[in-house]
């Protein structure tokens, strides 16, 4: 009885040329972590992975920008509690000042603690985190503040959204925290020196509650900030736990099964070898008759 070996060399052609196409599928699988890596794998998985990319990747961007909103906005609240000491400071000074039993040394020297503690205040005004201002309003660039306490930063402020909606303010306006030459902590201190130098009790007891408002609006700014930070802190937490979820769904839409991936491989590489030394064999045959 005759073979058709010609169709049998083309079947076997053909199951070598499929084995080969199954191995290679394998090892990009393998290789690649994701079992489907370009649309005709499978296009409805292909799609939801290009969505699940997506959102993973705003996710992402929220996780990095929100950690740097944490770390902008614990530095303007550590220099807010700078700030508050400093005026706590010259509130003690302003009431040694105003007892009326302090000598006109004493007085002057009072008045060189207060011009110190206005030299932190400013520094502190002057924050920085990243390189930019952050008391400068949306003006980053430039130092807010002059040596003297002249404010040149703007009235505007700058936030951040997130892919979520929420919005995060990370620059303040520090004229309206720490006032200037003219108003506020600033013109309050610059008065108290003035008013120490000068042994004016009446003009100590009018600073002293100038310090006393200062303080007050010192602590709204930080509450403020605080209110930032809290809404900084979710959104880090809810990005890291949406990563986690979407990591989990990419994983389990297209990731590679490795296990089942390695036996396929191993199935596919010994069905090729049978395939081969099939081939081998038939192509040793001296029986075959070639039929056209």
């Amino acid at each position: 009885m005759s073979i058709a070996d010609l169709s049998l060399f083309t079947s076997l052609g053909n199951s070598l040329d499929a084995t080969a196409t199954n191995i290679q599928q394998v090892e990009e699988q393998l290789a690649s972590g994701k079992q489907v890596n370009q649309p005709s794998d499978n296009p409805t998985a292909y799609g939801g992975e290009v969505i699940l990319n997506a959102q993973a990747s705003a996710v992402a961007n929220d996780l990095v920008l929100g950690q740097q909103v944490q770390s902008q906005l614990s530095t303007a609240d550590g220099a807010l509690s700078t700030v508050t000491n400093a005026i706590q400071s010259a509130i003690s000074v302003a009431t040694e000042g105003a007892n009326g039993t302090v000598n006109a040394a004493d007085m002057t020297a009072l008045a060189s603690q207060v011009q110190a503690l206005q030299q932190q205040v400013i520094g502190a005004a002057n924050a920085q985190y990243g390189g930019t201002f952050i008391f400068g309003g949306d003006q980053v660039q430039t130092p807010p503040y002059d040596a003297a306490g002249n404010y040149s930063g703007s009235a505007a402020s700058n936030s951040v959204t997130f892919s979520d909606g929420t919005s995060v303010q990370t620059n303040f306006v520090g004229s309206a925290i720490f006032g200037n030459t003219s108003t506020g902590l600033i013109a309050a201190m610059a008065n108290l020196a003035t008013a120490l130098n000068a042994g004016n009790q009446s003009a100590i007891a009018t600073s002293l509650a100038q310090l006393q408002t200062a303080l007050a609006t010192v602590a709204t700014a930080q509450g403020s900030i605080g209110g930032n930070e809290t809404a900084a802190n979710n959104v880090v937490t809810n990005a890291g736990g949406e990563n986690v979820t979407l990591q989990t769904a990419l994983q389990n839409l297209v990731g590679t099964d490795v296990p089942t991936a390695a036996m396929r491989q191993q199935e596919a590489l010994l069905q090729q070898q049978a395939l081969v030394s099939l081939g081998t064999a038939l192509g040793n045959m001296p029986l075959i008759n070639v039929l056209a």
